[in-house]
């Protein structure tokens, strides 16, 4: 575990978080804090998430807990969907899309199931980000615009 703390410091310092155009990489790892507080276990609430990048199987996966000891959500990479987009998509089996805003942040969001409704017309969403500035600075509103700006 040391060994594998020491790696990541030394990957993180050395700047080379992924772009928005290339695959992503361990740099995803860490903690990120909410716009909006979820449910965490035991229906308390949280205002940061454990975010861990890697391979299960064949697939590259992002595993997203409310605590160490939670049950992670698992997002596949999906890379079509990342490829049209032109940045880091993640989904899961119910519906969650996880969208790089930029090195260090994502929107989370669940498209509407309404019949004839635009991809913008969000069920659910929310900005996870490592940076407590951005995460502050961030609205529903500019999730809605940067969606619609990548969707273009």
């Amino acid at each position: 575990m040391k060994t594998l703390l020491i790696y990541l410091i030394i990957f993180l310092s050395s700047g080379l978080l992924f772009s928005q155009n290339e695959n992503p990489t361990e740099a995803l790892n860490g903690t990120y804090h909410l716009l909006e507080a979820e449910r965490a276990g035991g229906n308390k609430q949280t205002n940061t998430k454990i975010f861990q990048y890697g391979k299960w199987g064949e697939d590259n996966v992002l595993a997203v807990a409310a605590c160490a000891k939670c049950m992670p959500a698992i997002y596949k990479y999906k890379e079509e969907y990342s490829k049209d987009l032109k940045t880091a998509v993640f989904y899961n089996d119910i519906g969650l899309f996880l969208i790089a805003y930029d090195s260090e942040s994502f929107v989370m969001m669940m498209p509407s199931k309404k019949e004839g409704t635009e991809w913008t017309d969000f069920a659910f969403s929310n900005f996870y980000s490592k940076n407590q500035v951005k995460v502050a600075a961030m609205t529903q509103h500019k999730i809605k615009e940067f969606i619609i700006k990548i969707s273009e």
